[in-house]
């Protein structure tokens, strides 16, 4: 163990090359990842973390992504890899509800969403250590620009970071837990209301932009309502402005399977449901991370009432800020 607290305990795995392209041909950017081990000091607890990120490049910006519940950063690379193609550093724990890490499948925990919040505020603050674990990383990355995402229960954790409070029921006080660093929120197959700790009024304070993705399959969780209408509320309940919907056509709440876990079947469609989902929230980090007009623009053509170009394929996007408009 060094002195800042965390080791590297695997190599650094090359995941693609740069292709030599002919005349007119850009070449597609190499990702790399690397396995690490960030050790709570309170605990003394590794917390095993999976960063992606591209071989070239300066000033990236930093996305969290936070996993479901019993899978693992490991299990998400179709996503962080994507991510990191497109010039983003992706930092991947695996918090300690994780079957990888011993939990039985559907063992529950009051604890765990309190630890998971905890396992992000730790990298949060010591995120310059964890950058300078991998050689010259910290140098490139542009800390100041951080998003929180996440998948199911990940996604909680992701809008509790961008702003979004919750209800303790031990205290009868409505907590927060918001980091003012996080510029932007993607919430993938979250959670809705579901009293007493989620109300309504939690998901109007979720102040940073945020993407909210659903697929019309989603996993049913909540009494009387659909997958897909409970795991959008989020973007529901929402204020105002920069919030976004992107419903999946028939996705699940593995994207057919092709995420979250490995022994699902694959539906056939995944590949496009992947797709879909990586091109619309890569769109949404570069508008919100890098302040990319031409990406904003993209949003803004593929949302609202208006006449708007080809989405991908199986998919359709909302934007409150549409909504708003359509009101006055």
């Amino acid at each position: 163990m060094n002195a800042r607290g965390w080791v590297v305990v695997a190599a650094l795995l090359a995941l693609g090359g740069l292709l030599s392209g002919c005349a007119g041909t850009r070449a597609a950017p190499a990702t790399l990842e690397a396995a690490s081990r960030l050790v709570d000091p309170a605990e003394g607890r590794a917390i095993p973390l999976r960063l992606a990120y591209p071989v070239r490049g300066r000033d990236l910006p930093v996305v969290l992504f936070s996993h479901g519940a019993f899978s693992s950063g490991d299990d998400y690379g179709p996503i962080a890899d994507a991510w990191a193609a497109r010039g983003y550093v992706v930092i991947s724990p695996t918090h300690r509800d994780s079957v990888s890490l011993g939990v039985k499948r559907g063992a529950g925990d009051p604890r765990h969403f309190g630890w998971r919040l905890d396992d992000m505020g730790l990298i949060l603050a010591r995120l310059p250590e964890v950058l300078a674990g991998v050689p010259g990383l910290a140098e490139r990355a542009d800390t100041t620009r951080i998003a929180a995402t996440g998948h199911s229960f990940g996604g909680l954790v992701a809008q509790t970071l961008g702003g979004a409070t919750y209800f303790d029921a031990a205290s009868g006080q409505e907590l927060s837990r918001a980091d003012p660093r996080i510029g932007a929120v993607i919430v993938f197959s979250g959670a809705g209301v579901f009293p007493p700790m989620l109300r309504p009024e939690d998901f109007a304070r979720l102040r940073a932009p945020t993407l909210v993705t659903v697929g019309t399959e989603d996993l049913r969780q909540a009494p009387g309502l659909s997958g897909y209408a409970w795991r959008k509320q989020p973007y529901d309940f929402a204020p105002g402005g920069d919030h976004y919907l992107l419903t999946l056509d028939g996705a699940d709440h593995y994207l057919g399977g092709i995420v979250g876990r490995d022994d699902l079947p694959k539906h056939p469609q995944a590949p496009q449901f992947l797709a879909a989902f990586n091109e619309t929230s890569g769109r949404f980090l570069d508008a919100w991370l890098r302040n990319d007009p031409s990406a904003r623009q993209w949003l803004v053509d593929r949302s609202g009432t208006a006449p708007r170009a080809a989405m991908p394929a199986l998919s359709r996007l909302e934007s409150k800020r549409d909504a708003d408009r359509a009101r006055r």
